[in-house]
């Protein structure tokens, strides 16, 4: 699932999320384009941990300035034979300026969260049973 290929699909946000390289693999970097409310968003990220299926991390490389983030991505069976997902945001502040814009970060990322899991779970919802899913 955690495929450039269904990045729009499953994230209201993306707009564009394109790997420099394939196979996907630690030192992986990515452009992304995306949408914030009504805020743009265009930066770089760089793959920090990649365990398909069950983990995946990235880390902004751009901007650096005056923040740094780090998105976690965990999938994780669960006993009825389903999947848990797991999306979290980390931010570490690199200059006291960041403050102020890590809680409007944090504001902006909360509806962004609700949005993402509703467009997941009415993809998967509507996917034919054993339908592959997109290549990582």
């Amino acid at each position: 699932m955690n495929s450039p290929d269904t990045a729009a699909l499953i994230d209201p946000a993306v707009r564009e999320w394109r790997p420099d390289i394939r196979p996907i693999g630690v030192g992986t970097r990515f452009t992304i384009r995306a949408r914030l409310g009504v805020i743009p968003i265009r930066g770089a990220s760089e793959v920090m941990t990649w365990e398909p299926p069950q983990l995946a991390e990235y880390r902004s490389t751009s901007p650096t300035w005056p923040f740094r983030m780090t998105a976690r991505h965990q999938f994780e069976p669960t006993v009825g034979g389903g999947t848990d997902y797991t999306w979290s945001i980390s931010f570490e502040e690199v200059n006291v300026v960041a403050r102020p814009l890590i809680a409007l970060g944090v504001r902006l990322f909360e509806p962004a969260l609700a949005a993402q899991a509703d467009k997941l779970g009415r993809y998967l919802a509507e996917r034919s049973e054993g339908e592959p899913l997109p290549p990582l």
